[in-house]
């Protein structure tokens, strides 16, 4: 996957409350991508989460835009956010689905 900065029209709402972390373009359709941003990524926040948003360019256009949220992940420990950030780019589709459906937790 291609990992770097792409030109993406984002609300401005979203900027007040979060911060782009990346962009990940396909490399098989390079009109189709994900922008991932962030919440309180930061070592002192016990609150941090991660937001995946499906993006889209329409053919003869400049810029991605969002199309809608993928999935939201929330952590407690910034090494952890850290560790599923930059592994996201590598995870395989399985493991995705093991993630976005994890097993229920029975008390």
């Amino acid at each position: 996957m291609n990992k770097k900065n792409f030109n993406v029209l984002i609300p401005k709402e979203f900027l007040d409350e979060m911060e782009v972390y990346s962009t990940i373009i396909s490399p098989i359709h390079q009109e189709m991508g994900i922008l991932i941003m962030s919440q309180n990524l930061n070592r002192m926040s016990n609150d941090i989460v991660i937001r995946l948003y499906r993006l889209q360019k329409e053919k003869n256009k400049k810029s991605y835009e969002i199309i809608y949220e993928l999935q939201a992940f929330s952590f407690s420990l910034y090494n952890q956010a850290k560790s599923f950030l930059d592994y996201l780019p590598n995870m395989s589709a399985i493991e995705m689905l093991l993630m976005l459906n994890p097993e229920p937790q029975y008390q």
